[in-house]
């Protein structure tokens, strides 16, 4: 309980700003991601995985930066967070340890404070039920590391509410993630 009280507020957060409505490059509920070639911006490194066991590749523009994981802590800064994806962009947000595994539950026995979600091409948002980070290289310039696991479509049901709620449900409830792989940069 006190787990999904922590992530309630960034749910919160991700159904706001997918309230606003959206937009879809495909109608396949699991479209692929676009090509790293084809997509222009700054290349801060890539994200790729099996996603339902098809290949996904993503270019993250957006580069890794520090956090503390405990937000009332004045403490180090013993976390890391990327905000690629959003309700316009397909891709990754996450917050992770910065080093050695994270495992992030939506039942009592994951890292507190950790969480990684997914938007998919038409900005609906996944959030990590179960899933396994490892942290494989950091040095506060460039992160490498892999991750798998279930993630969870939070509008599937209704949910938050908002105009995503409605084409939601017209995407899987879950997804499997295999082999993901992330060697991004600062």
């Amino acid at each position: 309980m006190k787990k999904l009280i922590i992530l309630l507020p960034w749910l919160l957060i991700l159904s706001c700003n997918n309230s606003s409505g959206s937009t879809s490059s495909s109608d396949n509920p699991v479209s692929d991601a676009r090509p790293v070639s084809a997509t222009s911006g700054v290349d801060k490194g890539t994200i790729t995985c099996l996603m339902d066991g098809k290949q996904k590749a993503f270019h993250v523009q957006k580069g890794f930066f520090e956090i503390p994981l405990d937000v009332y802590s004045k403490g180090p800064k013993d976390g890391l967070e990327l905000l690629d994806g959003d309700r316009t962009k397909e891709g990754f947000q996450f917050e992770i340890k910065n080093s050695g595994t994270t495992k992030i539950k939506d039942v009592p026995g994951g890292d507190m404070n950790c969480i990684w979600g997914y938007y998919n091409s038409a900005g609906v948002v996944y959030a990590g039920t179960d899933v396994v980070v490892n942290v494989t290289s950091y040095n506060q310039n460039h992160l490498t590391g892999t991750f798998s696991g279930k993630l969870v479509n939070v509008n599937y049901d209704g949910g938050l509410g908002g105009a995503t709620a409605k084409i939601a449900k017209n995407y899987p409830q879950y997804i499997q993630i295999t082999d993901g792989k992330f060697d991004l940069q600062k």
